[in-house]
């Protein structure tokens, strides 16, 4: 296997693309987990958690006394980030959405969002309350790169 020469680079452009709304919430349906952003007490918060997009908008569960707890006591700002990438076929899309985190106190919309299946711990315990991510912006990337010809490495190496 020969190695990969930088010079090559320019014969192995890919390219990136803004995504319009409609095909960011459409990637978001595809999967279930991402990660919120948020700041609280201790500072800055990156925390992975499954969530839903139902009707086109995008729900997680939570504990009480959990980290992301801090989220239920107000609106909370928060960026919400979910991504995939293929290694092999050199792609991937990043979604990222910024809104406010607030607590569902609607009874018929909470029993809807509890039962939705994708929204079932994984970490197990009781996760009773339900946040909406208002989202004020949803912003999402394509890129895909050209692989390698077969038999070339793209690790650089020294």
């Amino acid at each position: 296997m020969t190695t990969f020469d930088p010079r090559q680079a320019a014969s192995l452009s890919g390219e990136s693309r803004v995504l319009p709304e409609q095909e960011c919430l459409d990637l978001l349906t595809t999967t279930t987990v991402g990660r919120v952003a948020f700041v609280n007490a201790e500072g800055l918060q990156l925390v992975p958690l499954n969530f839903a997009v139902i009707d086109g908008e995008i729900y997680f569960r939570t504990a009480p006394e959990s980290i992301l707890d801090d989220l239920v006591a107000g609106d909370a700002q928060v960026a919400f980030a979910v991504d995939y990438h293929s290694e092999q076929f050199r792609e991937g899309w990043s979604v990222t959405v910024k809104g406010t985190a607030t607590r569902v106190q609607d009874p018929d919309l909470h029993a809807q969002v509890m039962s939705w299946r994708t929204l079932r711990p994984w970490a197990g315990g009781t996760r009773e309350i339900v946040l909406h991510l208002s989202r004020r912006t949803i912003e999402g990337r394509r890129v895909h790169g050209n692989r390698p010809p077969t038999g070339v490495s793209s690790a650089v190496q020294p």
